[in-house]
């Protein structure tokens, strides 16, 4: 099984905790990416009922799979990896988050994926860096417009 790999780089007109909080809530993060995304088990850390341990379904067209928060370091990091669903055998996520001069910050985000399956991981990993590609940048332009109207 080869293992594909997506690296994403985004910059953001906003504070870093103000993005992290933002990728935090997987409701939120679900609207960014334009995808149902619900949390359906919530983490034991009661500052952070999206932290470690929490899990969201993703109600992706044709696979629709679960993602479990594996570390969460307000307001540096995220990782997760799919536990259910999906024909991947391997699905690893994690977003690491720094801050930037002037209120700015950066998301640096890597995903690594593979199947047993053939052709599966290079067609999800095109897909994967569009939807995900498209919506850090609709996400950066949202928040541009939001800071250069206030």
């Amino acid at each position: 099984m080869k293992i594909h790999e997506i690296k994403m780089y985004q910059e953001f007109d906003a504070p870093v905790e103000q993005v992290w909080e933002a990728f935090n809530d997987h409701a939120n993060f679900g609207k960014m990416m334009d995808q149902k995304i619900k949390r359906i088990k919530d983490s034991t850390d009661p500052d952070n009922i999206n932290g470690i341990g929490s899990v969201r379904h993703l109600n992706i067209p044709l696979s629709p799979c679960e993602e479990t928060i594996m570390r969460s370091e307000k307001p540096t990091l995220i990782e997760y990896k799919i536990t259910k669903g999906t024909p991947m055998n391997h699905h690893y996520g994690w977003m690491r988050f720094k801050e930037l001069p002037d209120g700015r910050s950066s998301l640096d985000y890597t995903i690594e994926l593979g199947s047993k399956i053939p052709l599966v991981g290079p067609i999800l990993k095109v897909a994967l860096t569009k939807g995900l590609g498209d919506g850090l940048r609709n996400y950066a332009r949202r928040l541009k417009k939001q800071k250069d109207a206030g």
